[in-house]
């Protein structure tokens, strides 16, 4: 039960990641673009959870141009946490997947004036 249980969460996340409506959220000086698609939050023990593309200019010395993470946001003590990265050959998360990781799980605060901040502010639905 818990391998189908398993297999239903994989199938689950590779059919929104290939359905995702990605909405380019911040550009930064190095050209690295971060997208958001706000379609997958979902809420889970009340934090805010949310697929995260970036698609970096150019290749890293490892061959990755973009990685996908799911990312949880802890809206009222304004922090986050990584549940899962993977790292893919090509652009927009597509191509060779050359590495899968789960998060720590450990939460750290969030800094102002940061990519995790304006992800944060969409996320949470915070105005300034």
């Amino acid at each position: 039960m818990f391998n189908m249980k398993k297999l239903a969460l994989i199938f689950s996340l590779v059919c929104i990641s290939s359905h995702a409506e990605w909405t380019l959220l911040h550009t930064d000086e190095d050209k690295s673009q971060f997208f958001w698609d706000p379609e997958t939050i979902t809420v889970v023990d009340s934090f805010k959870r949310i697929w995260i593309l970036n698609e970096l200019e150019n290749a890293n010395s490892q061959g990755t141009k973009s990685f996908r993470s799911v990312e949880e946001y802890d809206c009222a003590n304004t922090s986050s946490r990584v549940m899962q990265i993977a790292a893919f050959r090509g652009g927009m998360a597509t191509g060779q997947l050359l590495a899968k990781q789960q998060g720590s799980g450990q939460w750290k605060k969030i800094k102002e004036g940061t990519v995790e901040e304006m992800i944060l502010q969409k996320v949470c639905g915070i105005t300034q």
